[in-house]
């Protein structure tokens, strides 16, 4: 059995059928919303550390595990918390926030 987090199996699970979670209005919506406050936090001269890209994703991996069954949280429907995940983990494999980009 694998650990959660990895390759093998990552948190949170990827969507299952042919459809898949990126077709969902609030998971786009997620997704380019990270990518939309890192290109701010750059425009204001900063660039965030590989922890506290870490520590986001992590939030939001949490959130996600809590809210996935549909309810919504703080107007956020748990596609968004998967979105925003899936872009956290996407910039911190291309190296953002380790100084290297």
């Amino acid at each position: 059995m694998a650990a959660w987090g990895t390759d093998d199996e990552p948190w949170p699970p990827e969507p299952r059928g042919s459809s898949g979670a990126g077709d969902d209005p609030a998971y786009q919506d997620g997704y380019e919303s990270a990518m939309r406050e890192l290109t701010l936090a750059r425009t204001l001269g900063w660039e965030p550390t590989e922890r506290q890209m870490t520590l986001a994703l992590l939030r939001a991996v949490r959130m996600y595990g809590r809210v996935r069954g549909g309810k919504v949280i703080g107007g956020r429907h748990p596609e968004w918390l998967h979105g925003r995940a899936d872009a956290l983990r996407a910039l911190l494999r291309q190296g953002i926030g380790t100084g290297g980009q």
